[in-house]
Formats: structure tokens, C-alpha cells, sequence
């Protein structure tokens, strides 16, 4: 089974920047309706206006022959619609009950597909047990620092400058205090805390530690 990843992040953090060498065997699954910042060389790109749409667009490139690797951009853009849709035709606590249910069966689908999949979001800062750390961004309560646990590895997008603080380098981060972040230490390597910010090399990464 191909792994499912979680890249979470700030806007301006190199999300979206991420994908740009993934080329035509990749389904771009664009929630935010934004346009990318770089040629768009996708095998597919969905531009869905409702959660039910990219749902159904999850389905379809998971079923296509031609596409290897989907990405979800984003998952905190697919929340906002499935709850302005639970607001639209629920009441009171009807709203929140099919809202979980809504994130839980993307949840279920997406461990089912056997495809590399890249899965973006934005961060929150809770308490957990005591101490401050990031997580995913939820709403409501029940699903809040769970989301996570859908993921085998989930990293974080951050940025800084260069030597001749010129530019910005982009790059995940694997692990770190108050993160949620968390990978296979085999992957990357047991020493390794940071990557380039390039899904193309950790697909090859993936792809060589799944091979081998």
C-alpha cells in the first residue's frame, strides 16, 4: 500500500510550490481554486467548487490507470465546504454529526487507494497534555489533533534565508518539539530532520523504500 502524506503548513509556506515537478502522472486535486504558481504539467486537474465534487474527483483519479500520485490541496480548503454545506441543510447538532461523518469517509477512502497521495492543510496550536503543539486546523472538537493519526507521515513546510538571505529555501520538517510531524526514520534516513521541498523527491524516496 502507497503511503498517504500529510504537508502542513502556513500560505506562503511552499505547499502548493511542492508539486511542480510531478508532471503528467499526477492528479491535481486543486480545492483551493487558486491558480498554481508555476506551468500547470498535471495529468488531471480538478478545480471542484463543492466537497461532494472533490470527493468525487478523489474517487475518479484514484481509478485512473494513467495517474500515479494525487494531490489534495487542500484538506482545510475541503473542510470549510463540507461544513458550509452542513450549515446549508443541518440544524444544531446535525451540523457537527455530518460534518465528522463527512471527514471520516474521506479518511476511509483515502487509506484505500493504493496511489501516493499528497494531502495539504494548514496548522492550529493546541495544548496537548500540557504543553503547546502544532496540529492540523479542524472545526469542531472531535476530530481536533486526530487527523493525524489517518497518516503514517505527516511534515511540516516552513522556510528561511539563504547564506545571502537573498531568497527564501523552502523544506519539511520531519519531526520536531510541538510538531505533530512524524515519519518512518528508514525512509529518509535515521538521522535526517529536514528535506527539500520537492514531492517529486520524496516520491522517488517512497518509491525506493517500498522497492527495496
Amino acid at each position: 500500500m502507497k503511503y498517504k502524506v500529510l504537508q502542513i503548513g502556513t500560505s506562503g509556506s511552499g505547499k502548493t510550490w511542492s508539486n511542480k515537478k510531478l508532471g503528467k502522472k499526477t492528479a491535481m486535486i486543486n480545492v483551493e481554486n487558486k491558480p498554481l504558481p508555476y506551468k500547470d504539467n498535471f495529468g488531471v486537474h480538478y478545480t471542484p467548487t463543492t466537497y461532494s465534487d472533490a470527493y468525487k474527483n478523489l474517487i475518479e483519479a484514484a481509478k485512473n490507470p494513467e495517474i500515479e500520485i494525487i494531490v489534495f490541496d487542500s484538506f482545510s480548503a475541503y473542510m470549510e465546504l463540507v461544513l458550509k454545506e452542513a450549515r446549508a441543510t443541518r440544524k444544531g447538532f446535525d451540523v457537527w454529526s455530518f460534518y465528522n461523518e463527512e471527514i471520516s469517509k474521506f479518511h476511509s477512502i483515502l487509506n484505500r487507494i493504493d496511489k501516493t497521495v499528497f494531502v495539504s492543510g494548514h496548522y492550529e496550536i493546541l495544548n496537548i497534555e500540557g504543553a503547546p503543539e502544532k496540529r492540523l486546523k479542524v472545526y469542531g472538537k472531535e476530530n481536533e489533533g486526530m487527523v493525524e493519526r489517518h497518516y503514517t507521515i505527516v511534515m511540516y513546510g516552513d522556510k528561511k534565508w539563504n547564506e545571502d538571505k537573498k531568497k527564501f529555501d523552502y523544506f519539511y520538517t520531519l519531526a520536531g518539539e510541538g510538531l505533530s510531524a512524524k515519519c518512518p526514520p528508514d525512509i529518509f534516513g535515521e538521522d535526517v530532520n529536514t528535506i527539500p521541498n520537492d514531492n517529486e523527491f520524496i516520491n522517488t524516496k517512497l518509491e525506493e523504500f517500498l522497492n527495496n
